[in-house]
């Protein structure tokens, strides 16, 4: 493959990353924001079901698929631009990226198995509606641990994919330390969680700024691409 050819499919890979890192940002930001996914009180379960609102939460489940969908084609995509600066570097970012994506299913799949415990005709003639709420509150905690879990492996993948960046000048240096800062939040984290078991919740804001770096750097990608040095 000569250089100019190489170069344009890296530039088109980029800007598909730029796409994807866009569409699992706002799939993430509708399903936090925007969808309540919570169980119904147990003195609301009788009126309103087991869940606050379900269509807010089949509609959070699409939410989720669409953002692993996503996160899928930006790991692929950033391998495709990446082998040509460190293959094996970059093959390591996308097998940490496909960890993060496994037990992030694992949560999707949670959530699939929540809805079917509460509308499977054989399981609502098994079980009451508050001891079907109760099995819902189990599987519902396991949820939030796997993604935390997962975020461990997309820092990895996110620290090495921009400084690989960083080194190449492919990208602004601005966005590669601001994404290594974001990537590193994401490890700390989930570790100091299982480290201080009453660690406030409030300490999540610590990674807001990594949502606006996805984007940002979603729509730098689409728009401008990756600069060559010549």
């Amino acid at each position: 493959m000569n250089i100019e050819k190489q170069q344009q499919q890296q530039m088109f890979y980029a800007k598909m990353a730029g796409l994807s890192y866009i569409i699992f940002t706002l799939a993430g930001f509708i399903n936090s924001f925007y969808l309540n996914s919570a169980l119904s009180s147990v003195e609301l379960v009788k009126a309103n079901g087991i869940f606050a609102n379900e269509m807010h939460f089949r509609w959070g489940i699409i939410a989720e698929t669409v953002m692993f969908l996503g996160v899928v084609t930006a790991s692929v995509s950033f391998y495709s631009v990446l082998k040509y600066v460190h293959k094996p570097l970059a093959q390591t970012a996308l097998c940490c990226r496909l960890v993060e994506i496994i037990i992030g299913g694992m949560a999707v799949v949670f959530s699939i198995a929540m809805l079917a415990l509460s509308n499977k005709a054989f399981l609502t003639e098994l079980f009451d509606a508050e001891q079907i709420r109760t099995l819902n509150a189990v599987i519902a905690s396991l949820r939030f641990p796997a993604y935390e879990y997962s975020w461990i492996f997309m820092g990895v993948a996110g620290i090495i994919t921009f400084y690989m960046f960083f080194t190449t000048r492919l990208i602004p240096r601005f966005w590669c330390v601001w994404g290594m800062i974001t990537y590193s939040s994401l490890i700390i984290y989930p570790l100091a969680k299982i480290l201080i078991p009453d660690l406030p919740r409030e300490a999540m804001f610590v990674m807001f700024p990594g949502a606006l770096f996805e984007l940002g750097v979603g729509i730098w990608l689409l728009t401008k691409g990756i600069k060559f040095s010549h």
